[in-house]
């Protein structure tokens, strides 16, 4: 196989071991090159112990932003300048190059890869639905780049879906390329008793809640959309009078939600809470919710499954037909319609939530970073004999 080299010019902690999983495989082969001004210093420090030396952070870069700054995609554009990238690459002499996405340091990537004969594979993420507004121009400008890759890594079916729609070959497409970093979390969630669940319960709702305890994770704005889903829960309540909804996660729109009438005391708001802390939040609640209006793959949904919680998830999520098997761990509902969320919500009163958190640890341990690491391995395998085949 020789050298893989994956060009992602921005990580979070999440990405690390399965970077490290990677290596493995690679027998000491695998490559990273990132921007150290986009990378947290705690990122850098950990992937430079797990990669050994093999992790490359490009010193310099100068980013122009044109459009507006927004928190959904396709409003703005960032264009990038690297001093050095292509040396950089140039230097690893890998045999087969993943770039991150279509542009950022794609292109400096693509250009080392067509030049010198290298298998080249994208990883992307995006989804139909996360790609509504996308521009002509950058509809086209992937299209042009498309003729010269070779292959995709993409997290799941709906991703699959959307490059299948622009134009890209579905034997060259390969799923399975998305994981949490969640092993550390359900190891402390398991950890604790019933009593330390239950004392857990009793610091965070003030009470052990007699119904069902809701949580979602995430930052307070728009785009995740828990304002329709306060809106539905005041009608929620209504019926079921003792749920309670935790919302763990700080915001622009925090203060904005706590003055929400017709709550009744039934929102726990949490703010902003240290990662280190965040299972304490999944240990005490029964149901994970996220009502997302836009997200390619919400990395808290498989962290709260393999914590053990069913899931009610968000159409607008592009992680839903891998992770929430309908009637299996939990629920799919749409947060743009009242109704939908309102049965999302009632649903967890008809079924065994036990059970369903059960089955949620069962389906998120396929998306763990060493099964992750094996998908990409075999698509990299498949390309290579694939483009020797046809020499």
């Amino acid at each position: 196989m020789g050298k893989i080299l994956w060009v992602n010019p921005s990580f979070l902690d999440y990405r690390i071991p399965l970077y490290a999983e990677l290596n493995k495989l690679c027998k000491g082969n695998f490559y990273l090159i990132y921007s150290k001004r986009r990378v947290p210093q705690r990122c850098t420090d950990r992937v430079d112990k797990e990669l050994e030396g093999n992790a490359i952070g490009l010193l310099k870069e100068k980013i122009i932003s044109i459009g507006r700054k927004s928190e959904f995609a396709n409003l703005g554009v960032s264009i990038p300048f690297p001093k050095g990238l292509y040396k950089l690459i140039k230097s690893v002499d890998a045999d087969v190059i993943i770039a991150e996405g279509f542009f950022q340091f794609t292109p400096w990537a693509l250009l080392y890869a067509v030049l010198h004969h290298k298998l080249f594979l994208i990883a992307y993420e995006r989804t139909a639905h996360t790609e509504r507004n996308c521009p002509l121009w950058r509809r086209l400008y992937r299209k042009f780049i498309n003729l010269f890759v070779d292959g995709y890594v993409v997290n799941g079916s709906l991703t699959k879906e959307y490059l299948i729609s622009q134009g890209v070959k579905s034997n060259v497409i390969f799923t399975g390329a998305m994981c949490a970093d969640s092993k550390e979390l359900a190891g402390k969630v398991a950890s604790l008793s019933v009593v330390g669940r239950l004392e857990l319960k009793k610091s965070i709702f003030k009470t052990i809640p007699s119904g069902v305890s809701f949580v979602f994770v995430g930052r307070m704005i728009p785009r995740k959309g828990v304002a329709n889903l306060l809106q539905g829960w005041k009608h929620h309540i209504e019926t079921f009078p003792d749920d309670r909804l935790l919302l763990v996660g700080d915001g622009p729109l925090l203060e904005e939600f706590k003055q929400i009438q017709g709550l009744k005391d039934t929102v726990v708001f949490a703010g902003g809470i240290d990662y280190s802390e965040i299972y304490k939040y999944y240990a005490a609640s029964d149901v994970f919710v996220i009502p997302t209006l836009e997200d390619n793959w919400s990395l808290v949904v498989p962290e709260a499954m393999a914590c053990g919680l069913p899931i009610a998830c968000s159409i607008y999520n592009g992680c839903y037909p891998e992770l929430v098997h309908v009637g299996e761990n939990g629920v799919v509902f749409d947060p743009m319609d009242e109704n939908s969320v309102l049965k999302a919500l009632s649903y967890f009163h008809l079924v065994d939530i036990k059970a369903q958190g059960r089955r949620s640890i069962e389906i998120e341990s396929d998306y763990n970073p060493a099964k992750t690491a094996l998908n990409i391995f075999y698509a990299v395998e498949t390309l290579a004999s694939s483009c020797k085949s046809m020499k």
